[in-house]
């Protein structure tokens, strides 16, 4: 009889780049069956702000890169850490919704604020450790 070895699984973390993309596109998704499909309305503000597929984009992006300057400098190997930081943070970002006009555009925005904070979290996760 032989002993047989079971190998060790690896773990096959997603690049940040492909985050960078993929929370765009998410955002996207939502904004586009809020907005074209469903004919919602994304206003918010004082003055009134309408939410294109742009801002969509552009704020999407600069989430994901600062979450992942902040996931370099401080969350190499601490997930714990990130999970309540990430927590925290999208608490505080869904402030941002509750100034939209209608409570149609406050619930397709945070929504939105929740599928970005999603992708960000669990796709920018630092690794397990070993």
């Amino acid at each position: 009889m032989s002993a047989t070895t079971v190998p060790a699984t690896t773990v096959r973390r997603i690049p940040a780049w492909a985050v960078v993309i993929a929370s765009p596109l998410a955002a996207l998704v939502v904004w586009a069956i809020a907005v074209p499909l469903l004919d919602v309305p994304l206003v918010v503000g004082d003055p009134p702000y309408t939410v294109g597929p742009v801002s969509v984009v552009l704020v999407a992006v600069v989430a994901t890169l600062a979450a992942w300057g902040v996931r370099a400098l401080l969350f190499r190997r601490r997930r714990t850490g990130w999970f309540v930081t990430c927590g925290a943070i999208l608490l505080i970002s869904l402030l941002g919704p509750l100034g939209a006009a209608t409570p149609a555009a406050t619930l397709w925005l945070a929504l939105m604020h929740v599928t970005v904070g999603t992708v960000l979290t669990l796709g920018l996760a630092p690794s397990r450790p070993r």
